[in-house]
């Protein structure tokens, strides 16, 4: 391989024992970001993205607004935040999860409309339902939280069994967990499968392309691409050390924020069929 892969990823890598392919790499963006956790893209075409800026601080956290193109729009579009983390969209809603607290905002305004305090010890990302239903990572508890439109808190599946539970997605009546392994949980029974091989580790990420193929990001690795169980790619590259990355369909473009960097790295990706 010619080019230089971050610690993580080259043990990723190896375990995989597959031959990654080099990202085509559309743009950095980089200058003010402070430990980015989470990429998401807007309805309008913009991306967010949050910035934790030290977990042991309180207010330090902030939003930052950037063009398709990875150009500063806002690097402070909402400021005042504990610990951002998942972040999702449903209309012109903004969901945030910000230090134990599900935050929601008023969108394109990011005026707050709501503050839920959770019942969780380390809420992290998340994933709302086209009714409002919002299911919530604890990865303390090794859990997930689904909080109804009427703010009623439960377990999914009634138990602790997420070891790790971190990135979320939901997909055609699935819940997609992801954490020491990746998980599908169907909604209509609860039943619970795991997915991919053992190395597919620590996952961060989750994201879906138009034509299913999973995307994921184990933390601080690379991009893989799960097609089936025995079919999988892995995307490496210069400074690709992976948080909760994002996926901007309309333009193809993996969104990887390098928390370690500080930096958002938007790489292309096949569009479907080829």
């Amino acid at each position: 391989m010619s080019f230089l892969i971050p610690l993580l990823a080259s043990a990723i890598i190896a375990a995989s024992g597959l031959e990654p392919k080099e990202a085509d790499i559309a743009w950095v963006a980089q200058g003010g970001f402070c430990e980015p956790e989470t990429v998401i893209s807007l309805p309008d075409g913009h991306l967010l993205v949050s910035n934790v800026c030290d977990f042991r601080k309180q207010g330090n956290g902030f939003l930052t607004l950037l063009s398709p193109q990875g150009e500063t729009l806002d690097w402070r579009v909402v400021e005042g935040l504990d610990a951002p983390l998942g972040m999702a969209m449903l209309g012109d809603r903004l969901y945030l999860v910000d230090n134990n607290r599900l935050k929601i905002f008023d969108w394109p305004e990011y005026r707050l409309y709501k503050s839920i305090e959770l019942e969780t010890a380390v809420a992290n990302d998340l994933a709302v339902s086209s009714d409002g239903t919002v299911y919530i990572t604890d990865t303390a508890k090794h859990q997930v939280i689904r909080i109804l439109p009427d703010g009623t808190q439960s377990v999914v599946t009634g138990k602790a069994q997420f070891k790790g539970a971190n990135g979320i997605a939901l997909k055609d009546g699935n819940l997609y967990i992801g954490g020491e392994r990746l998980w599908r949980v169907s909604l209509s029974d609860g039943s619970v499968e795991t997915l991919g091989p053992d190395w597919l580790t620590d996952i961060d990420g989750i994201e879906f392309e138009p034509g299913g193929t999973i995307q994921i990001t184990p933390v601080g690795g690379p991009l893989v691409r799960y097609f089936d169980e025995n079919n999988l790619e892995i995307i490496a590259g210069p400074g690709i050390s992976s948080a909760n990355h994002g996926f901007a369909a309309d333009l193809q473009l993996v969104l990887i924020p390098t928390g370690f960097d500080n930096t958002v790295i938007a790489i292309r990706v096949p569009e479907p069929g080829q």
